[in-house]
């Protein structure tokens, strides 16, 4: 009878729930991978296709290795890629540099140019496309007899290349004021344009020019100074740099920590450096590497193969002398194409004022 009592109570006894499994701990690139995998094919592969060689590798690795993941887990690492891209903030901005950088991007470098050279030809219909296709001397004449705060507002406007090329006409005292102002600027707020715009228009008028909508793609800002002077010559940007370190030296402080210069190109890994090398001719090489130091000669030398490296050692001992705005400008060379090549996606520059960098 007892053990029958047992027995019934026994079977009463309710089970101690299941242990919940603990949830796995997934690294960064886990969860990429994870996310890669739960989203459509066409669209893994769109963004497979803006990564780098080695990231494309590494991302493949980690996905050889995943085993079945839950569903709840998958949802998860969805939800908190949706909750990142949400409530990041985002500096969206249309204008000319930004469709070259998508073209070139979405087109590689053929068909990017033939496409925007058919977007760049045409009427010029704003004052600033007939400011950007004029001979930078002349724009300069224009613009003397402006008040230095209206021509920081103007050159804010036009084309990297063409602002730099219109400074160098520019009086010294002229610069340092303009200068210093556009590193002041912020966003030009709508309608700031206004009065320079009907001023510029009625002179360009007289030339032929025609109206329009004259919605511009930015303004100044430390980052434009500091693009500017990286397109100057070393002692024209030295002097500008010198000038605002006497009127504001954290502002200077952060012109310079924006700006990218040849010795920076020690900043770039050696995948990249090779990029960039394919795109440089020798006798360019040559005359910049005349006054680069010696950390940066090696630099070049190890991403070369050890004939061309040689060579290029021997060329340079017996070279002679070269003037310094030779070296400038074969060095400007070399730059605008590292910029170039950034802005293709084909290479990365860990430049001094950049963190978004991952390894």
């Amino acid at each position: 009878m007892a053990e029958a009592q047992v027995w019934e109570a026994a079977k009463e006894v309710v089970p101690p729930p299941p242990l919940k499994k603990k949830k796995p701990r997934l690294t960064g690139k886990e969860k990429a991978a994870i996310f890669l995998l739960s989203i459509p094919d066409e669209d893994s592969k769109r963004i497979m296709s803006g990564m780098q060689e080695d990231e494309i590798k590494e991302i493949s690795r980690v996905i050889s290795r995943l085993g079945v993941m839950s569903q709840d887990v998958v949802k998860e690492i969805r939800q908190e890629f949706l909750d990142k891209f949400e409530y990041q903030q985002f500096d969206v901005r249309g204008g000319m540099n930004k469709v070259k950088d998508l073209v070139m991007r979405a087109l590689g470098k053929e068909k990017g140019r033939h496409l925007l050279k058919e977007l760049q030809t045409g009427p010029k219909n704003t004052p600033w496309e007939i400011l950007n296709a004029m001979e930078p001397s002349l724009v300069a004449t224009f613009v003397t007899n402006e008040h230095p705060q209206s021509v920081a507002m103007i050159l804010s406007q036009l084309q990297l290349e063409q602002a730099s090329f219109v400074i160098d006409f520019l009086s010294q005292d002229i610069q340092q004021e303009v200068i210093y102002r556009m590193a002041k600027l912020g966003s030009l707020p709508p309608g700031a344009m206004e009065d320079i715009e009907e001023s510029l228009l009625t002179e360009l008028d007289a030339l032929g020019a025609t109206s329009g909508s004259f919605a511009q793609e930015g303004g100044g800002g430390v980052i434009k100074v500091a693009e500017l002077l990286n397109m100057m010559s070393r002692e024209v940007s030295d002097n500008l740099l010198s000038f605002l370190d006497e009127e504001d030296n954290p502002l200077a402080e952060k012109v310079r920590k924006e700006m990218f210069l040849f010795e920076d190109l020690l900043l770039m890994d050696d995948k990249s450096f090779q990029t960039l090398l394919r795109e440089v001719n020798n006798d360019e090489l040559l005359a910049a590497l005349k006054g680069a130091d010696e950390r940066l000669k090696e630099k070049f030398f190890q991403n070369m193969s050890e004939r061309a490296a040689e060579m290029l050692r021997e060329d340079l001992e017996m070279m002679g002398p070269v003037k310094v705005a030779d070296v400038e400008a074969a060095q400007q060379i070399i730059l605008k194409a590292a910029r170039r090549l950034e802005a293709e996606g084909s290479i990365v520059i860990m430049g001094k004022g950049s963190d978004d960098v991952v390894l």
